[in-house]
């Protein structure tokens, strides 16, 4: 199976996917896609994820052209109906090359892989491929590549029916194939089962075509032509259901650091904050866009979306307490997401773990860090987590460069624990006192008969020194006396 960018189908080694096989008593067909960016597999029960294929014979050379528009029905023009929309991440994709978005898991193979943000519901839905371009200042976009499924019959040529239920069959999974019939959509879509043991093979457990009709003597209809689209979205705040028209041409902005839990008698309610970096020469309206954030504790994802006016200055760091954004950062662990007002992904962190008092998860150099100096509103300074000393001379001056600091905020190869990294400790003289004392108690009853022995002999001497020293005039003056 695949998952990830590469199949591995039984008995079928799958061109320029590089993935070895494995024989079955049924000979399973080949992944095979449609000229374009096309949709090679997909998942919507248990860990979902949909794979796209490069079938256009040329370089995809910006990725972020393409979005995905999710629906929660198979008609996707059907009343009430829910919509979500994912940008395909930054890259160039290679003919033949291949793109994951998934929940998690192994990228088996694919050139880029990034967060599955759209929902695939189990029952019914709608998937589109969508390009974007601009046309005398407005925005075109193209449709293309699709599928549907339902957990009953699907009408529609070459597409999913009788999806098993997330409880009946979490493993299930389809991919694309070439429709070995002369007639009727020229692509199908096989079941198969993700292996559990190896989620980068896809077990093929039966034959299934496109969905048929016996008592219709008509063959199946094709879709109409059309190449250009009109799919409504979900607007954001700024009410252009788009991004702001002074931000076409830009780059995007970029999570920069997190504090999540900020050293009292600051709280966690008003001065926790989010820093956003604008890399652009020019001031980037926020406008509509969102901030998501998922903690390590929970499924569910939170999301602030910036009111309008909302800007950052040209190469600007802005930092977003939680007083303001009324979303919080869990303590022990989240991750956050930077969205523009369609919900595609323009900017992640990565997940953290607990983090201690005062500490901020800061990104430096394309990785992020823990370190012990926030710096909202400014570049980040990047220091290892317990202090800013190397390690080795322990003078906690020495100021640790980023490239060498661990992912969880140590010097790498240091070998030093969280709490000692670059430690410069004093500690009170009545407490070093105290523990002097213990120590020579503890000292004492523990070698309390080598003592009462030393004693002992002491005593001896002294009576022997005494028996034979001579008697002076004071001592008989003495011993008479007495």
């Amino acid at each position: 199976m695949i998952k990830r960018g590469g199949l591995l189908i039984a008995a079928v080694a799958v061109s320029m996917l590089y993935l070895p096989t494995v024989a079955f008593a049924v000979a399973a067909p080949a992944l095979a896609t449609p000229t374009g960016l096309s949709l090679a597999e997909i998942k919507m029960t248990g860990t979902e994820f949909i794979m796209l294929q490069n079938n256009t014979g040329n370089t995809i050379t910006n990725l972020t052209d393409y979005s995905l528009y999710g629906f929660n029905n198979v008609n996707p023009l059907a009343p009430g109906v829910n919509i979500s929309v994912q940008q395909l991440p930054t890259g160039n994709l290679l003919p033949g090359q291949t793109v994951l978005l998934s929940d998690g898991g192994a990228t088996c193979g694919a050139a880029i892989t990034a967060d599955l943000s759209i929902g695939l519901t189990d029952g019914s839905g709608f998937v589109q491929v969508v390009k974007s371009s601009f046309a005398n200042g407005q925005v075109v976009q193209a449709s293309g590549d699709s599928v549907s499924w339902s957990s009953g019959a699907n009408s529609s040529p070459g597409m999913i029916a009788n999806v098993p239920s997330n409880t009946l069959s979490p493993l299930n999974a389809y991919y694309r194939i070439q429709n070995p019939a002369s007639s009727g959509a020229p692509f199908l879509w096989q079941k198969a089962n993700q292996n559990s043991s190896n989620l980068c093979e896809l077990n093929v457990v039966g034959q299934t075509g496109g969905p048929t009709n016996p008592g219709n003597q008509l063959l199946p209809g094709l879709p109409p032509p059309a190449t250009v689209i009109s799919i409504p979205i979900q607007k954001g705040t700024n009410g252009s259901g788009g991004i702001p028209a002074s931000d076409i041409g830009l780059r995007a902005p970029v999570l920069n650091e997190l504090l999540p839990n900020p050293i009292k008698p600051q709280t966690d309610a008003d001065d926790e904050f989010i820093e956003i970096y604008n890399p652009n020469k020019a001031t980037f309206d926020l406008s509509g866009f969102k901030l998501q954030v998922k903690s390590a504790t929970s499924s569910s994802k939170r999301t602030y979306t910036f009111p309008n006016g909302t800007k950052i200055a040209s190469q600007k760091f802005a930092a977003y307490p939680s007083s303001n954004i009324t979303i919080s950062l869990n303590n022990a662990g989240a991750q956050v997401w930077l969205l523009d007002p369609n919900e595609g992904i323009i900017s992640k962190s990565d997940a953290y773990g607990e983090g201690e008092e005062g500490q901020a998860w800061a990104l430096a150099d394309g990785k992020w860090y823990w370190t012990d100096t926030p710096t909202p509103n400014a570049a980040n300074e990047i220091k290892a987590v317990g202090g800013s000393g190397t390690g080795t001379n322990g003078n906690g001056v020495g100021t640790v460069n980023g490239s060498n600091i661990g992912t969880d905020g140590l010097p790498t190869g240091s070998g030093l624990a969280r709490a000692t990294a670059g430690q410069n400790t004093s500690l009170h003289p009545a407490i070093l006192a105290v523990v002097g004392g213990l120590a020579l108690l503890y000292g004492a009853y523990e070698y309390r008969h080598d003592i009462a022995n030393q004693v002992h002999k002491a005593k001896r001497y002294r009576a022997a020194r005494a028996a034979n020293r001579p008697e002076t005039a004071w001592w008989r003056r003495f011993r008479t006396r007495k």
